[in-house]
C-alpha cells in the first residue's frame, strides 16, 4: 500500500496543541538559558568555574583561557556588518580562502548483499583537495574497498566460536569509519610532506565531516566502540604529530555541552529547568552571519577519555585536549559545531590572527560562506562518494557476472528475488 498523506495529516492536526505547547515551553526555557549564558563572563575567571565545576566527572565543557578576555560568549564577527548580497561574501571568502590548501573526505556504502547466499558489502571514500589557486587547482579521488563476509558477520554460538555466524550490517558502518580515517591519515601525511618541503605557502586545513568526539560510539559493543575510538584518536594524533589542523565538522547540531556546564554554575537557578541544546539558545544571540563563540573545553562523557592513540611510535592523550565552538553561517537559524584538538589555541597563527585557531576558524567560515551554508569542499567530498541505488545495482551485477566467471555457486534468495521482480 502507498504512503497515507491523509492519515498522516489526521494524526498531526490530532496533536497540534501538544506540538505548539512544547515550543512555547522550549521558547521559555530559551530565554532563561540565555540569560545565564549572558552572565557567565561575570560569574568568574576561567579558573574559578572550573573549580565550582571540579566536583563532576562531565561537566559537559570548561572553560578555556580565553574565557578571561572575553566579555561575551559570542564573538561577533564584524567583517559581516556592510555585507549586503551573497556576491559580498563571496568577494571576502575569495580573498581570504586565497592559495589556502583545504581537504575534506567523506564516504558512503552499500550494505551486506541480502539477494545471494553469501554477504558481502563495499565502502568507499572520496577526497577532495581544493587549493585555492587563481587558475581553479583541483584535486579528487576516491578510494574503495570490498568487505568479504568474514568482515560483515559475526559469531553467534554462545561460546564465541564460529559455527554459527549471522549478518551485522552495523558493521558495515564501523568499516567505513575506518576507511575514512586511515584515508585522512594518508592525505594528513601528504600534506605535511608537501607543506614542509615548500608546495604550499599557507597552512593547509582539514575537515572532518563529523564530530572527534565519538560518543555514538558509546552503545556500541565494547569490541566496536573501542574500535571506533581508537579510528579517530589515531588521526587526531596524525594531526597533532604533523602539525596539520583537523576540525570536525557537524551541521546543524543538537549538542548541550554548553547548557550542561551553565545548568550545573547555577543549580539553584535552572536545576529544575530541562537542558536545551546549546545551539538552541545562541542562535538568538548572534548576529545574521559570521558570528562564533568563545571556545570551551569538551567534557562529555567517558567516550572522551578514551581518545588515546599511538602514533609513530609517540603516545597520545587527548582526554582533556578536544574543543569546541559554535559558528553561525546562513541560511537557517541552526548553527554549526567546530571540534578540534587543543594544540590550535596554543599555536601561533600566520600574520594578523592570535593563534592556528582564528586562523583555521576564518577559513571554515569563509568556504562555509562559499557553499552558501555549509563548507564546499565537503559537499565536493559528499558529491564524489554516494553510492546511490543505481551503483547498488551494477555492484549486484557485477557480482553475479564475476561468480559466473570464476564458478562461484552464487546463488539468488528466494524472498530477496521476489522482492527484486516487484519493485521493477
Amino acid at each position: 500500500m502507498a504512503f497515507d498523506k491523509s492519515e498522516v495529516a489526521a494524526a498531526l492536526d490530532d496533536n497540534v496543541e501538544v506540538i505548539r505547547s512544547y515550543l512555547e515551553d522550549d521558547g521559555y526555557f530559551v530565554e532563561r538559558y540565555q540569560d545565564a549564558f549572558r552572565r557567565l563572563p561575570k560569574m568568574g575567571d576561567a579558573s574559578d568555574l572550573r573549580s565550582d565545576l571540579s566536583s563532576s566527572s562531565y561537566p559537559g565543557a570548561l572553560p578555556t583561557d580565553r574565557f578571561d578576555s572575553a566579555d561575551s560568549l559570542v564573538i561577533h564577527h564584524e567583517a559581516s556588518d556592510s555585507w549586503d548580497s551573497h556576491e559580498a561574501v563571496n568577494d571576502w571568502a575569495r580573498d581570504l580562502l586565497m592559495d589556502v590548501p583545504m581537504l575534506a573526505v567523506d564516504g558512503s556504502e552499500i550494505p551486506p548483499t541480502k539477494q545471494f547466499n553469501i554477504p558481502l558489502a563495499y565502502v568507499q571514500a572520496a577526497w577532495c583537495l581544493n587549493h585555492h589557486s587563481p587558475e581553479g587547482r583541483l584535486e579528487r579521488g576516491r578510494e574503495g574497498r570490498l568487505l568479504d563476509p568474514m568482515d560483515v558477520t559475526r559469531s553467534g554460538g554462545e561460546d564465541g566460536d564460529d559455527e554459527y555466524r549471522f549478518v551485522d550490517s552495523s558493521l558495515v558502518g564501523l568499516e567505513r569509519y575506518e576507511h575514512e580515517a586511515n584515508l585522512l591519515i594518508d592525505k594528513i601525511e601528504y600534506l605535511a610532506e608537501r607543506h614542509g618541503g615548500g608546495a604550499f605557502e599557507r597552512k593547509p586545513v582539514v575537515l572532518y565531516d563529523g564530530p572527534l568526539v565519538a560518543s555514538f560510539a558509546n552503545p556500541r559493543r565494547p569490541e566496536i566502540r573501542n574500535r571506533y575510538l581508537s579510528a579517530i584518536s589515531e588521526l587526531i594524533a596524525a594531526s597533532q604529530h604533523h602539525r596539520i589542523p583537523l576540525v570536525g565538522y557537524i551541521a546543524g547540531t543538537n549538542a548541550i555541552e554548553l547548557s550542561k556546564m551553565t545548568r550545573l554554575l547555577l543549580q539553584d537557578e535552572l536545576g529544575a529547568d530541562r537542558t536545551i541544546p546549546d545551539a538552541r539558545v545562541l542562535s538568538g544571540m548572534m548576529s545574521p552571519w559570521g558570528d562564533s563563540t568563545v571556545p570551551f573545553l569538551c567534557r562529555r562523557d567517558g567516550s572522551v577519555d578514551a581518545l588515546t592513540a599511538t602514533y609513530r611510535g609517540e603516545e597520545y592523550d587527548f582526554s582533556h585536549e578536544i574543543h569546541f565552538s559554535y559558528l553561525k553561517v546562513p541560511p537557517g537559524e541552526g548553527l554549526d559545531r567546530l571540534e578540534f584538538p587543543g594544540w590550535l589555541l596554543d599555536t601561533d597563527g600566520p600574520s594578523g590572527y592570535e593563534s592556528l585557531y582564528e586562523y583555521v576558524l576564518d577559513v571554515i567560515r569563509a568556504e562555509a560562506g562559499v557553499g552558501r551554508g555549509y563548507p564546499e569542499v565537503l559537499q565536493q567530498a559528499d558529491t564524489d562518494a554516494v553510492l546511490d541505488q543505481r551503483d547498488r545495482q551494477q555492484f549486484l551485477r557485477l557480482l553475479q557476472k564475476w561468480a559466473e566467471t570464476n564458478d562461484v555457486p552464487l546463488e539468488w534468495d528466494a524472498k530477496a528475488l521476489s522482492k527484486e521482480l516487484r519493485r521493477r
